[in-house]
């Protein structure tokens, strides 16, 4: 447990050093701000303020997944490796840092329509709705940065062949709902990314936000991301340094 929380902190205290998460979370506060100054009065529907903010959220998460994957030099990561003493243990501990970024990537996300609440422009942004925002944008930023580093150096030599994948991933997710919608039988090949642009949909047919919806997307998003960080585990297990 020592090592876990060795390694783990050893991980966040890098990245906290590092500017190379700036950009993208600065580009994520700057759509977020941006979308919500476009408001001008109380919205009817405020979910669906919150859906596009979920898309902004998810796509800048693919792209810090996908970065994650240069921050550390190889070098350092054999040595964690050999300091927990397997491989499989240190991509977990990898994946429980990816998800204390997706956390605060979420509390991030969730913080510009709250302060945007204080304007009057979203009366009913109450603690309720605070809490459902922040664990969808939770469990898309999970399954975001999972997908996106699962684009690792190691399974695509080629810099722009991982590049290209990531941003064609993220895009059919969150394009997948009416893309499913035309064409069915893609749904075969298709349920392999999360199915992103649903979430309204399924949100929106109700008057009344129900928690056994939120909490369905919710768990989905974080089964995908833990999918993809299984995947990446086994992928990167067998193909080794």
């Amino acid at each position: 447990m020592n090592k876990m929380f060795s390694v783990l902190y050893f991980h966040i205290f890098s990245i906290v050093r590092s500017p190379k998460y700036v950009l993208p979370i600065a580009f994520l506060v700057f759509l977020q701000i941006m979308h919500y100054t476009t408001v001008h009065a109380p919205p009817a529907q405020f979910f669906d303020y919150i859906f596009l903010s979920e898309i902004f959220t998810f796509a800048i998460s693919v792209w810090l997944g996908s970065a994650s994957n240069k921050w550390f030099e190889t070098t350092t990561e054999q040595l964690l490796i050999l300091k927990v003493g397997s491989d499989k243990f240190y991509y977990a501990i990898y994946t429980v840092f990816l998800f204390v970024l997706s956390v605060c990537i979420s509390l991030i996300s969730v913080a510009i329509p709250t302060i945007y609440s204080f304007t009057g422009l979203f009366e009913q942004f109450t603690v309720t709705y605070f809490a459902y925002s922040f664990v969808l944008f939770l469990g898309s930023s999970f399954a975001g940065i999972c997908l996106g580093s699962l684009f690792h150096p190691r399974m695509f030599t080629k810099k722009n062949e991982a590049q290209f994948l990531a941003i064609l991933a993220c895009i059919v997710a969150i394009t997948r709902y009416p893309i499913s919608q035309t064409y069915p039988i893609l749904n075969y090949v298709l349920w392999i990314l999360p199915n992103l642009s649903s979430h309204q949909a399924i949100i929106t047919s109700s008057s009344e936000l129900i928690f056994s919806n939120v909490g369905l997307l919710v768990l989905v998003s974080i089964a995908y991301g833990i999918l993809y960080a299984i995947i990446k585990i086994l992928l990167l297990c067998r193909k080794r340094f």
